[in-house]
């Protein structure tokens, strides 16, 4: 599941940077549902970037995995339902990583794992303490 954390991760960065710095080339994705908004679509854009860097971070450190996971498939999933065709399926095949990363514990090279471990075994190195 660390290959698949760490995929998620650089797909998201990528998209998330990309959106940043290059916002107009991803203001034709948009649905044009999003033409109502009170807010300029290359706006929504670098917003829409910003949750990504900051989802790919937190799943880079292993902070919230399960709920970041739970987020972005959603996010994917939206974009899949909206995108159709060809994208459609390749951000739904993308969701199902998604799934597969909210529906496993977390590894041990996340956050989570080490505060979990830490709430159980409150001593480093697991030996009980000696009165």
């Amino acid at each position: 599941m660390k290959i698949l954390r760490y995929a998620w991760v650089v797909l998201f960065l990528w998209f998330g940077l990309s959106q940043m710095f290059f916002p107009n080339n991803w203001t034709a994705f948009l649905p044009t549902w999003s033409g109502y908004m009170p807010i300029p679509a290359a706006m929504l854009v670098k917003l829409n970037g910003w949750f990504e860097i900051f989802a790919a971070i937190f799943l880079f450190l292993g902070i919230f995995t399960r709920p970041i996971a739970i987020i972005l498939t959603a996010h994917l999933l939206i974009i899949a339902a909206s995108a159709g065709g060809a994208i459609g399926v390749r951000d739904f095949i993308l969701a199902m990583i998604g799934v597969a990363l909210a529906s496993v514990p977390a590894d041990n090279w996340t956050m989570d794992f080490k505060a979990k471990k830490t709430k159980t075994d409150p001593t480093p190195d697991g030996a009980s303490i000696q009165t």
